[in-house]
């Protein structure tokens, strides 16, 4: 709540409905919030994307709809998912704007995400973002992803690594050097080992947490 970030939910595509919500609400607040709701290639299938994105439409609702498009939805690919020239131009069907980037460009996707929300708070309504991007691992530990893809299609995508194309425009314009790097590397670390000990430590359950928010 202090970050203003809605927590993950495991069905798969509501989130865009609960951001729509949002967005709603502060719309009838006369406040100047603009939501950023994301979702996958997959996502986009789904009946609660259809329904988010017309009634976001439909209301003129300050929505930014992110579909990170990473080619794959566990096993299945875009190709399997739409016939659409682009997800962005699924956008055009609901009466509003939708843009393609490239989603492995660090400061192309801050110039688009910025454009959006500068013409969302400025009344616009809402807007869809595609971001091109590769999923390179796989979906999940219980994922054999050798199955439905080859190691040269990952291989190729390993020289648009976001990071390391950052670190080398960082570098070349003198704004990152090797200490620098490596400090970001350490600070990267200990927020990732912290991330790591919080999920593996043991909560004491309290019993009476199974009735805290049942009515009757």
């Amino acid at each position: 709540a202090r970050h203003k970030v809605g927590i993950q939910c495991t069905p798969l595509t509501t989130q865009l409905l609960h951001g729509v919500g949002v967005a709603h609400a502060a719309k009838l607040r006369g406040e100047d919030t603009v939501v950023l709701a994301m979702c996958g290639d997959g996502a986009t299938s789904e009946g609660d994307f259809h329904e988010a994105l017309n009634f976001a439409a439909v209301f003129h609702l300050p929505v930014v709809f992110f579909v990170q498009n990473n080619k794959y939805a566990i096993s299945v690919p875009l190709a399997h998912q739409s016939v659409a020239p682009s997800l962005a131009h699924k956008a055009v069907g609901y009466g509003m704007a939708g843009e393609r980037v490239d989603g492995n460009d660090v400061v192309a996707l801050l110039a688009v995400l910025d454009r959006a929300v500068a013409l969302a708070r400025g009344g616009s309504g809402p807007l869809l973002v595609e971001a091109h991007t590769y999923r390179m691992q796989a979906h999940t530990n219980a994922d054999d992803a050798t199955r439905y893809r080859q190691d040269s299609e990952v291989a190729e995508w390993l020289a648009k690594d976001p990071i390391s194309r950052m670190k080398t425009y960082l570098t070349g314009r003198g704004l990152l050097d090797d200490d620098g790097a490596a400090r970001i590397a350490e600070k990267a670390e200990a927020v990732a080992t912290q991330l790591r000990d919080g999920l593996g430590e043991d909560v004491p359950v309290d019993p009476q947490e199974l009735f805290r928010h049942v009515f009757s």
